[in-house]
């Protein structure tokens, strides 16, 4: 990792406080915790042609009709099975909402701007890691997350 890496971490300032952690395929992951409005339930899913793999369709959610992605499929790992502990991250920016389909959420935590590492890898959905106890974390990029390229 870069020393730039390191000096970089006021972009990290904006951090809440606290994140929210989920796992798939066996690995922790975190989102700030203002961008999550619901966790709920696998909806019914009303698929949509010619979306990139990861995206399901969209869902009903209080009569607004949001995309859903598979959070596995978006990282290029396989999807697994779902289960009762499978649910849908539901978040929001810039009044923009998409479901996140995870495997399991695991808890809230709280975080400071130092416990995290940036990422050193440009334009990756993992904006930076935090390592506490012997667990790592990768904290998601939302944007980055949800940008989809466009096949024109």
């Amino acid at each position: 990792m870069s020393e730039q890496g390191f000096e970089n971490k006021e972009q990290f300032a904006d951090l809440s406080g606290q994140i929210m952690t989920f796992s798939c395929n066996d690995e922790v992951y975190a989102f700030d915790i203002k961008d999550i409005t619901d966790i709920m339930e696998v909806p019914e899913i009303t698929p949509v042609p010619k979306l990139p793999e990861f995206l399901l369709g969209v869902m009903n959610l209080r009569g607004q009709v949001v995309p859903v992605m598979d959070f596995n499929l978006r990282m290029g790992k396989p999807r697994q099975e779902y289960d009762m502990k499978t649910c849908v991250i539901v978040t929001e920016r810039d009044k923009a909402n998409i479901g996140i389909i995870v495997n399991r959420v695991i808890d809230v935590e709280l975080v400071t701007a130092k416990d995290i590492i940036p990422y050193p890898q440009k334009n990756s959905v993992i904006r930076g890691i935090i390592e506490r106890n012997g667990v790592r974390e990768s904290l998601i990029d939302w944007y980055a997350l949800v940008e989809i390229e466009r096949n024109n």
